[in-house]
């Protein structure tokens, strides 16, 4: 079934295009829209636009001061997110987690959470997550009442508003930039410095004049309300009442204007008209502002004023009404806050409960891999030598031998070896050589402890004249070791059996030839490479005509490596 907004039939539209819709909604404070469009992309097929969706729910339900709501799904929303790896949506929670822990009275708690959200935005680059927590966090700051830090965080904010070209954002930013700046006039005049307490005014009333202007050209209602709200509060302080009055001439309440709207609008005009003098007009406003509230909170602030209003036009039985009314709803209110911050705290301690079985089950399960993978590892490596062993070997050949060469490394009469200086010198023996043949192959190449005095080498990447080269290499430097150090009398030569992985197509074959040219080696005489035959050689055609060795190696040399024109046979 398609779901329906308008003359909008959601089930024609991308889940791309309604996460767009529901930023878009969100940025004009339709809330309505918001869920809807986001909720769709929730239950739909995208899981890579969920986590993104979910956030902007978690701002809607904030939004509508549905705390409870809001931070319940902000913690479902963050295990979608690690699921997903994206970081930079699990900033955007975080930072709305931390707008709904400053109201719920909780400054330090928001103070870490917004600290988090700041560091996984930055840490997954996204400017729109970077922005959003940036703007959350002047929000915090300017709770605290640390304005310096609330500039701060607004300018980074604006700036990367305008990067992304989000100007609902934009205005806001500079908006909360003149209510710090309002913040510090009243303390400025607090303190009996008028004249930096109207110069810091005047600033913060062209920033709401600005604020008020973007709002309106981009469609927020709420962000209009609240900017022209703090202009005409700033313009009274400045002593510009009937300025600030003409304000509301030209505002036009809309019949789809939410209560919020409507009784901020009402209580700001009844205060501007109370400190200009026009008492009966303020209570009014003020009345009719009491009336439109939506909520607890919206009731107890027009309650106050109206008291004060009432007082002051020397309605002294309607002012002990209304104060009385006041105070009622301030007990409600602060019972209502302790309630739902205890379910708030009942939800973060499910939630912190919920978090520690969920890590300790990851734990156990990381710790499960790290066994299985330390089983792994030890199932392919030899315990003597620490070299990969002859089943890591299967792996590698069933993968494929084509452009490696194989070499097949026996130890020349090991059995004298341990005869005559016993096995524990002949483990030693074996360990040495094992680090000798690491120490003379490439990163890339592959050692193996084949079985008893006999290792293989995997070469990757190497043809017949750079499998020479290495099987010399490794011949010689066995032969050149000081073997006495381990046991005096002890001398030690290798033989070694060489074949191109690109000599026959199944791997086995290759093993069998490099096999049958190590006991070639030894059949020889000992102490020598034996790769293939010269008609062999010449077959495989890897080596280009004119190519040379590099250099003549110690010792018995190679047998069976044939180039046209010139043979590579024995060093005297």
């Amino acid at each position: 079934m398609l779901a329906h907004r308008g003359d909008v039939v959601i089930g024609d539209d991308s889940p791309a295009d309604l996460l767009a819709r529901a930023a878009v909604c969100l940025s004009r404070a339709d809330t309505a829209g918001t869920r809807e469009f986001a909720s769709a992309v929730v239950a739909g097929d995208d899981p890579a636009l969920r986590p993104r969706a979910m956030a902007l729910l978690v701002r809607c339900h904030q939004i509508r001061d549905e705390q409870v709501e809001a931070l319940a799904l902000a913690h479902r929303a963050l295990e979608v997110c690690w699921a997903a790896g994206d970081t930079a949506s699990a900033a955007m929670i975080h930072a709305t987690m931390a707008r709904i822990l400053l109201v719920t009275s909780d400054p330090v708690t928001a103070t870490a959470e917004i600290m988090t959200a700041l560091e996984m935005a930055e840490a997954a680059g996204d400017l729109t997550a970077r922005m959003w927590t940036c703007a959350a966090a002047s929000v915090v700051y300017f709770y605290l009442e640390q304005f310096d830090q609330c500039f701060e965080f607004c300018e980074r904010a604006a700036e990367m508003a305008r990067l992304v070209g989000d100007e609902v954002t934009h205005g806001a930013m500079i908006d909360t930039i003149a209510c710090a700046n309002m913040a510090l006039a009243e303390a400025a005049r607090a303190a009996g410095d008028e004249t930096r307490a109207l110069s810091l005014a005047a600033i913060a009333a062209e920033q709401s004049r600005e604020a008020t202007e973007i709002a309106r050209r981009e469609g927020n209602r709420m962000n209009e309300a609240v900017a022209l709200g703090n202009l005409g509060e700033t313009l009274a302080f400045c002593g510009r009442a009937e300025e600030a009055l003409a304000l509301f001439d030209d505002w036009q309440l809309d019949s789809r204007d939410p209560p919020s709207i409507v009784t901020h609008i009402l209580d700001v005009h009844g205060c501007i008209c109370m400190a200009s003098g026009r008492y009966p007009e303020a209570i009014g406003h003020l009345r009719a502002a009491l009336a439109a509230a939506e909520s607890k909170v919206s009731e107890m602030v027009a309650a106050e004023h109206l008291a004060d209003a009432y007082e002051r036009n020397g309605d002294l039985r309607g002012a002990l009404d209304t104060y009385k009314l006041f105070h009622s709803l301030s007990k409600a209110v602060a019972s209502e806050a302790a309630r739902r911050s205890g379910h708030i705290a009942v939800v973060r301690l499910e939630t912190a409960q919920a978090k520690a079985a969920a890590e300790e089950e990851r734990g156990r399960v990381m710790a499960l891999q790290r066994a299985n993978h330390e089983l792994l590892r030890k199932s392919l490596e030899d315990p003597l030598t620490g070299l990969a062993n002859r089943r890591h070997l299967d792996e590698l050949m069933a993968a494929g031998l084509s452009g490696q060469a194989l070499l097949l490394v026996d130890v020349d009469h090991f059995k004298r070896v341990n005869d005559e200086h016993s096995h524990l010198v002949g483990d030693q023996v074996l360990r040495c050589l094992a680090d000798l043949l690491r120490a003379v192959c490439r990163t890339e190449d592959t050692v193996v402890r084949f079985g008893g005095e006999e290792f293989a080498v995997l070469l990757s990447d190497s043809d017949l004249a750079g499998a020479l080269a290495g099987a010399e290499r490794l011949r010689v430097r066995v032969a050149a070791h000081d073997w006495s150090t381990i046991a005096p009398g002890v001398t030690v030569t290798v033989s070694i059996g060489l074949a191109l992985g690109d000599e026959a197509p199944d791997p086995s074959q290759i093993l069998a030839r490099a096999d049958e040219r190590l006991y070639e080696a030894k059949r020889s005489g000992r102490n020598r490479v034996h790769g293939p035959a010269p008609l062999e050689a010449m077959t495989i055609r890897v080596w280009a005509e004119g190519e040379g060795a590099s250099g003549q190696p110690a010792g018995q040399g190679v047998a069976g490596f044939v180039r046209p024109h010139h043979q590579l046979g024995p060093v005297p």
